[in-house]
């Protein structure tokens, strides 16, 4: 992977690694329940509390809200020029 090839966006404190679009994830329906159901199962098995995974989830929301702000803002500066 090149270093073009991946990039960080600065996520609230975050810094998430994001990657070239022949590289996504995938974004199917299955495959994203497929992603959640594992990550419940591990979590519970971990120990973790119905509130506990409730907070990582709204977590999650905010960061894509923050995300999806981020990128109505930097659309509107690209218009602007």
């Amino acid at each position: 992977m090149t270093s073009s090839d991946k990039e960080t966006r600065k996520i609230g404190m975050y810094a998430v690694p994001t990657t070239s679009s022949s590289k996504t994830a995938n974004t199917s329906p299955r495959g994203l329940s497929i992603l959640a159901r594992s990550l419940f199962r591990q979590m519970r098995e971990q120990g973790y509390s119905s509130a506990q995974i409730i907070g990582l989830s709204s977590e999650l929301l905010d960061l894509v809200s923050s995300d999806l702000r981020q990128t109505d803002t930097d659309e509107l500066v690209d218009a602007a020029e």
